[in-house]
């Protein structure tokens, strides 16, 4: 049965009739509490949503429409190692990686091996370690480290590396010197075809030295030997971990080595916090499960198709992206549990980037343009260096352009109008720090588990992209002296026009 044939997809979109014509700065007129019943807090991070298009009803159908689902019992099952992963006959245990008490003997041995390899690399003669890796592997590492580098304590130079463009790595090279230069190559399977172009590249740079200065991290130590990587310089890395959840494995030794395992720690105790909180909390009160059920709303009674992510801090400018793999490549799917596929939308597009730049550029479409696009801001109250009169100037804009998104602009001139009623959360914390890193990917990581079990689509395999990644390899004999009437005339007219000379 479809799932807008339940009884609680019915009662929403019964809802939905019901306030259309009710907009956000009216429910604010009418409670002068708004703020506070429709807010949450964890620790020092609070979620507001009273600018979303919801009432008390709204809520409280969306929590039916969850239990319909049997969330609580997902969650559960998640937690407990059930196979999840069905597609691929998989458990998701992301979590264990950055539970301190896990009985997971294996995640303790590598948080030891990560601990020792960054001591030794502080105390070496190396000055640049050069990351491999992409997507998830690439992405994680990477927005971690620039959001905390008020705390790097590391003199060592990291350079993420993840498109197969020589332009990038070329000058790299010839700016560093191999005799001081490590590399680490981020591979759960150690056969994407990318980061391989990449390593074999660099192997052949390091020249003499490529044995002793490369590391792996990958579930599959048979392929990283076999490209040459010494077995004790391979991190364990496992099936049970996606790609996009890895952050908290070996992945981010990335994070170890220039903040220090100290640190990286924190931020895996950041998760962790938010793991505890997800599977403690009542609906209605937990903050990922809220923030999940409010995109189900704007996505599937609203008819919003789109999520911009604001954050206001340049730590942050690569959120957007992060979560552009986390959300649609988890969640990106039509293909439904128990056969055929879904009527109804899934993942939203997610777009956004830096705070303030967006308001001098693309905010103009979202307060007059013919799409309504609901917003997450993301600010701190304080900043990690002085002056915070600048902070207050970060504050200001995100609130003022959350409060004019939702109440707009009445004028004479037609031109001038903005018509508001636009749904925004922001999402408010003390200060960056390792844990609020970590407890904000864990949110939005639960988030997306939720959605997808509410969907009933399988969040944690990604069918799509392995499509692509067998082409590139069909494509790629065709650049080398393939058939071409064997594809169509467009790729076979483009393969044409790439060799010409």
């Amino acid at each position: 049965m479809s799932k807008k044939n339940s009884s609680a997809w019915q009662a929403l979109t019964a809802h939905r009739q019901h306030i259309a014509d009710v907009t956000i700065s009216e429910m604010f007129a009418a409670d002068n509490d708004r703020f506070n019943k429709f807010s949450l807090r964890h620790h020092d991070l609070l979620l507001d949503y009273s600018k979303q298009q919801v009432t008390k009803d709204t809520v409280q159908l969306l929590c039916a429409l969850a239990e319909e689902s049997n969330l609580q019992q997902a969650i559960r099952d998640l937690f407990n190692g059930a196979i999840v992963n069905q597609t691929e006959q998989r458990p998701a245990l992301h979590m264990e990686l950055r539970n301190s008490e896990t009985n997971r003997s294996e995640i303790a041995t590598v948080l030891v091996q990560m601990a020792e390899f960054v001591s030794k690399m502080q105390s070496s003669d190396y000055t640049d370690v050069i990351v491999l890796g992409i997507g998830g592997s690439d992405l994680g590492p990477r927005l971690v480290c620039e959001a905390l580098a008020p705390y790097k304590i590391s003199s060592l130079n990291i350079h993420f590396v993840a498109n197969v463009d020589s332009d990038t790595l070329t000058p790299l090279l010839k700016s560093l010197d191999y005799n001081t230069t490590a590399c680490i190559i981020n591979s759960k399977t150690f056969t994407t075809i990318e980061t391989l172009a990449n390593a074999a590249i660099v192997k052949t740079w390091l020249d003499s030295n490529a044995t002793s200065s490369i590391w792996a991290v990958t579930a599959h130590v048979k392929n990283a030997t076999a490209f040459g990587v010494k077995p004790e310089h391979i991190f364990a890395f496992w099936d049970w971990v996606g790609g996009r959840y890895s952050v908290w494995s070996a992945v981010g030794l990335p994070i170890a080595l220039s903040l220090g395992i100290d640190n990286f720690r924190r931020v895996l105790a950041g998760a962790h916090a938010m793991d505890q909180h997800f599977y403690a909390t009542e609906l209605s009160k937990n903050i990922p499960v809220m923030q999940a059920l409010i995109g189900i709303w704007n996505i599937n009674f609203l008819n919003y198709n789109t999520l911009a992510i604001q954050p206001y801090a340049d730590g942050l400018q690569l959120l957007p992206a992060y979560l552009q793999q986390l959300e649609m490549e988890s969640n990106g799917k039509a293909a439904e549990n128990s056969g055929g596929f879904v009527d109804y939308q899934t993942a939203p597009v997610i777009w956004g980037g830096v705070g303030c730049n967006g308001q001098h550029a693309y905010m103009q479409m979202l307060h007059q343009g013919t799409q309504i696009v609901p917003v997450d801001f993301l600010v701190a109250r304080r900043s990690c260096n002085e002056p915070q009169e600048l902070q207050q100037l970060l504050i200001a804009s995100c609130l003022g352009q959350s409060q004019a998104l939702m109440t707009g602009r009445k004028d004479p001139l037609y031109y001038k109008v903005c018509p508001g009623n636009r749904p925004s959360t922001t999402i408010m914390f003390d200060v960056i720090t390792p844990e609020i890193i970590g407890t904000l990917i864990a949110m939005y990581e639960h988030k997306v588990f939720v959605q997808g079990t509410i969907w009933q689509i399988q969040p944690f395999d990604q069918w799509g992209v392995q499509l692509g990644k067998d082409l590139i390899t069909d494509v790629l004999g065709l650049l080398r002296g393939g058939e071409l009437n064997q594809v169509d005339n467009s790729t076979a007219g483009l393969v044409r026009y790439a060799l010409t000379r």
